[in-house]
């Protein structure tokens, strides 16, 4: 997979996002905006140079809730810097125990797997977790996902990808100011790592550290991408509709 794809890939990653309920509803799952029916919502991807590289936008299709657990189903749709649909698909994210969990598997676009379409595709992968007290200094359960490519005729593993994140950590809450509004959002820092391994040869890492501007009861509303202390990309919510 090339470099740039692999960079894409994390991008994409922050991209799909979860949103955490008010503190007051800790354990009221309505209070998620993400567990509404037909909420939609849309973000806006930006390069260093604050040139316009695509949009995303997603919509809550369906709501499954029993006492212990709620779980949306949400259907995004991807679109590149003209406006044409690149990519779409569905993704749950659910609420138990006061937090909001999605599956990392979730996480990643199929284009970027698109080089291995003829072949046989495992993916397995922790849950991230947005606890809905957040604090700062707070650290966060870190998540792994592993992407193994095997030959559909053999079974031969042909090549197998890590990614870990990391150092979650909640900063102070800042104002900020995005297209959909203003907020009092958390700042949160992580770091991401993928390490691929290719017909048995380690390929070099490449690693970026993001910073996610997190709203509880409203989820993500400005995220950032750099490598080595420079800017490489950023996202921010540019609409939000119940």
């Amino acid at each position: 997979m090339k470099k740039r794809n692999l960079l894409y890939l994390f991008a994409i990653v922050m991209l799909t996002w979860v949103s955490g309920p008010p503190k007051a509803a800790a354990q009221d799952c309505a209070g998620y905006y993400l567990l509404t029916n037909d909420a939609e919502y849309e973000l806006l991807n930006y390069d260093r140079k604050d040139k316009l590289t695509g949009r995303v936008q997603y919509k809550v299709t369906s709501i499954n809730s029993s006492p212990a657990k709620t779980e949306a189903t949400i259907h995004s749709k991807i679109f590149d810097e003209k406006g044409k649909l690149t990519t779409e698909g569905n993704y749950t994210v659910s609420c138990q125990d006061g937090s909001m969990l999605i599956d990392m598997r979730s996480m990643i676009n199929p284009d970027m797997l698109a080089a291995y379409k003829n072949m046989e595709v495992k993916m397995q992968g922790d849950q991230m977790d947005y606890p809905s007290g957040l604090a700062a200094g707070q650290k966060l359960k870190d998540g792994s996902l592993t992407i193994d490519v095997l030959d559909k005729d053999s079974g031969q593993q042909m090549s197998s990808m890590v990614m870990n994140i990391t150092g979650r950590t909640v900063g102070d809450q800042e104002s900020i100011n995005v297209p959909a509004g203003a907020y009092n959002a958390f700042k949160i820092n992580q770091d991401m790592e993928m390490r691929t391994k290719a017909m048995g040869m380690n390929m070099p890492a490449t690693r970026i550290q993001t910073i996610e501007y997190f709203v509880p009861g409203v989820g993500i509303v400005r995220s950032e991408s750099y490598r080595n202390g420079k800017l490489l990309s950023y996202s921010v919510l540019n609409k939000m509709v119940k």
